[in-house]
């Protein structure tokens, strides 16, 4: 558990910024050409990343250039974070998916 953890963790410091406040709380500040987020096969919005409980997540798969275009076309021109989770309600899932859904 730590392992995936520290994965994540080391996932979303390459795929955003973080500045330091002066009183010392982490802000992350997202780039323009942020990845396309995949959880359990829907794509939802960047933000859900930062309401996803690290327990609830079963594994994280970071795909990039030519292997995120070939599976999503020109959304995964700026790489892919596959996350699949595990012991979800499925209530959950749906406030989830309806919460961070993108406007197509």
């Amino acid at each position: 558990m730590k392992t995936l953890k520290f994965t994540l963790t080391i996932v979303i410091l390459f795929l955003v910024n973080i500045t330091f406040s002066q009183d010392k709380n982490v802000k992350i500040v997202s780039k323009k050409n942020d990845p396309l987020i995949v959880v359990n096969d829907s794509i939802l919005k960047y933000e859900v990343m930062e309401h996803l409980n690290p327990n609830d997540i079963e594994s994280v798969t970071v795909l990039k250039d030519k292997k995120a275009m070939e599976l999503y076309g020109e959304k995964g021109k700026f790489g892919v974070i596959k996350i699949t989770t595990k012991n979800i309600s499925k209530r959950k899932l749906r406030k989830i998916y309806k919460e961070f859904k993108p406007e197509l």
